[in-house]
């Protein structure tokens, strides 16, 4: 397949081959414009994407403040919730989803580039500033915590943006609350199972009582400080503390739940549109899971970013960003201007 390579395979989260069909893309206009050489397009015809015009340089987001500015909110369910409000306070609302074991501060890179928007940037439960309650760390339960979320914010519909784990939560927000989602972004992401017992990163998460703390070495494969495009050394700072700070029963307990979870299932009850956006050197979802969603969501927008890895928002923010915002400018205006069909 195009673009990708595999790191050691006890990092690979590999699951059910997608099979060899060439995956089905009905949009792209909108990556091809933006990207150039860092971008691989997946199109039937398979044309070649014109030159990526750079975007604006945008003022990087100060890490050390990072933390200081998040508020929080009581959720109906009792979990309470720390997050970042960036960007226009009049903007469409956007509700940024990070990963396993990540914080809100994975998107911080992101912040000045997604300006116009509403940016909602939770920590999502046992994460960051958030509260880590001794159980439910299924997909389901950060779905239904982002519904709260919104619902405490008094806010009818958003946009949903999750890289990874937050990828999974926005695919099954979409499609339990297909009213309140005006679109989907889906990076570094996969619709296959995204772990199985037999491989080595299970007994990894699951046999120590403390994961981050006890194996260091570990820690640095799985910290964006070791993806294949360099990322901002202070950021990585600031996030590999937050990451070793999360406790045991959450890495545990999330993983648990990801093991065997068939991420597509509901895929058919999406309604909102999809952009996905996956790194032609992702360790953890490699070319199959990238194929999977394609055929899960036949009518998404998506692209390959060659040169980049799994946590590709952060890798190389100037060409992510202006992608992201190019698809949502269309997807969502296209949303709302949709007639309601019956019963939506």
């Amino acid at each position: 397949m195009m673009g990708y390579e595999y790191r050691p395979s006890w990092l690979c989260f590999g699951a059910r081959r997608a099979g060899r069909q060439r995956p089905r893309v009905s949009r792209i206009s909108l990556a091809s414009a933006l990207l150039g050489g860092v971008l691989t397009t997946l199109l039937a015809t398979g044309a070649t994407p014109p030159a990526f015009a750079s975007s604006v340089p945008a003022a990087a987001v100060d890490q050390a403040s990072w933390s200081a500015r998040k508020k929080t909110v009581e959720l109906r369910n009792g979990v309470r919730l720390a997050y970042v409000e960036a960007g226009d306070a009049r903007g469409t609302p956007l509700v940024l989803l990070h990963g396993y074991t990540d914080t809100s501060r994975l998107w911080s890179i992101l912040v000045p580039y997604l300006a116009r928007y509403r940016l909602l940037i939770p920590d999502q439960r046992g994460h960051g500033g958030s509260s880590a309650p001794e159980c439910c760390y299924a997909p389901a339960d950060f779905a239904y915590d982002t519904k709260l979320f919104l619902d405490a914010l008094n806010i009818r519909k958003a946009a949903i943006v999750g890289s990874s784990m937050g990828s999974i939560v926005a695919q099954l927000f979409a499609a339990e609350y297909p009213e309140r989602t005006d679109a989907i972004v889906l990076a570094g992401s996969t619709a296959l199972v995204p772990l199985v017992r037999e491989q080595p990163l299970w007994s990894i998460l699951t046999s120590t009582t403390a994961p981050a703390r006890q194996n260091e070495s570990f820690l640095g494969e799985w910290s964006p400080g070791s993806s294949p495009t360099p990322v901002d050394p202070v950021f990585v700072r600031y996030f590999d503390r937050e990451m070793a700070a999360i406790p045991t029963h959450v890495w545990r307990g999330v993983i648990r739940e990801l093991t065997g979870f068939a991420v597509a299932r509901h895929a058919a009850d999406v309604r909102a549109r999809v952009l996905i956006l996956s790194g032609g050197k992702d360790a953890l979802f490699g070319p199959e899971h990238h194929t999977a969603l394609t055929q899960a969501y036949p009518t998404a927008s998506a692209a390959v970013l060659a040169d980049l890895g799994h946590n590709l928002v952060v890798e190389r923010p100037e060409v992510v960003a202006p992608t992201i915002v190019s698809f949502l400018d269309e997807a969502v205006s296209v949303h709302i201007a949709m007639p309601r069909t019956q019963g939506g």
